[in-house]
C-alpha cells in the first residue's frame, strides 16, 4: 500500500472510531454547541467524510479493487458501520436507536462516495 493509502487507512480508522466514542457517550454529555444542534446534518456529514476516507483508502489498494468498487465497498461498510452503531445505542441506556439518524447516516455515505467519483473524474480530465 503507498504512503497516502497508509494515511487515508489511518485516518478512516480514527474516524470510525470517534464516531463510536461520541455515539456512545451519553447524551446529556454531549457539548451543546450550535453545531451539535442539526442532528441530522451533522450525521450525513459524518458520515460522508468517513465513506470518503474509507473508499480512498480502499481506491489505493488496486491490487484489490477498481475504483468502482471501491466506492461500492466504503458506501456498503460505512452503511453496515452506521446500523451497528444504532445498534449499539439501542442498547444503551442513555441513548437511543433512530432509524432517520441512519437515513442520515446512509445518505451521507452516498455524498462521500459523490465526492470520490467527481475527484477521480476530475483527475482522469486533467490527466489529458
Amino acid at each position: 500500500m503507498s504512503f497516502s493509502g497508509k494515511i487515508f487507512r489511518v485516518l478512516s480508522i480514527l474516524w470510525a472510531l470517534v464516531i463510536l466514542v461520541v455515539s456512545v457517550i451519553p447524551s446529556d454529555e454531549l457539548p451543546s454547541l450550535s453545531i451539535w444542534e442539526p442532528d441530522k446534518v451533522m450525521h450525513f456529514l459524518v458520515y460522508g467524510i468517513l465513506t470518503f476516507l474509507t473508499a480512498q483508502t480502499l481506491i489505493r489498494l488496486t491490487v484489490i479493487y477498481t475504483l468502482k468498487k471501491s466506492i461500492f465497498r466504503a458506501i456498503g461498510l460505512c452503511i453496515l458501520y452506521g446500523i451497528s452503531i444504532e445498534l449499539i445505542q439501542r442498547a444503551l441506556p442513555t441513548r437511543q436507536f433512530d432509524v432517520y439518524d441512519i437515513l442520515a447516516n446512509s445518505l451521507g455515505c452516498l455524498l462521500g462516495a459523490g465526492l470520490v467519483l467527481l475527484i477521480s473524474v476530475s483527475k482522469k480530465r486533467q490527466a489529458r
